[in-house]
């Protein structure tokens, strides 16, 4: 029965639909109680389930900087696209599946670009970077470029507070 139910969450992790909020302190708690073997699961499945998340939030990093390669800026819509893969960074950067090492995540990502997709990332970075920081810092003065490039995010509602930051650890690896 816990194998089943080990399997059922792990398919929802590698899905994407488990997404659950922020732990607080009180969450927190009841979700390491929950997780020990005392709760009825053992270690083995714990470390599954952890496993299991853990390659969620690195497959969304991927797709995330997927977006960042997937036009050339000097193209027809280049702005427009730089919008949208920088909205879509800042998305998943306020959302609850970025990996715990970011930056060693974003290093692995870009050691296995081809040549080619290598120097598209160095075209299109600083545009999508410069993107992204802008959003966090005044979403309403962009409003007009995302609303051209079709992003109907609301990013006056999302808590941009660290985003900045991972934004620059994800500078760092990249541009260097």
């Amino acid at each position: 029965m816990r194998k089943i139910l080990c399997c059922i969450l792990c398919g929802l992790l590698l899905a994407g639909c488990a997404a659950a909020p922020a732990a607080t302190p009180e969450t927190a708690r009841t979700g390491e109680t929950a997780s020990t073997p005392e709760a009825g699961f053992s270690t083995s499945e714990t470390a599954a389930v952890e496993n299991a998340a853990a390659a969620v939030k690195t497959r969304r990093l991927t797709v995330v900087l997927n977006g960042c390669i997937a036009y050339e800026v000097d193209s027809a819509g280049g702005s427009l696209k730089t919008a949208i893969a920088a909205a879509d960074l800042v998305v998943f950067l306020a959302g609850d599946l970025v990996p715990e090492d970011l930056p060693g995540e974003t290093r692995t990502w870009q050691q296995e670009l081809s040549a080619d997709d290598q120097a598209t990332m160095d075209a299109n970075w600083p545009g999508v970077y410069r993107c992204a920081q802008d959003i966090c810092a005044d979403p309403a003065a962009q409003q007009g470029l995302l609303d051209d490039a079709g992003v109907t995010t609301d990013f006056s509602t999302m808590d941009l507070t660290d985003v900045p930051e991972q934004l620059d650890d994800m500078n760092e690896v990249l541009t260097h």
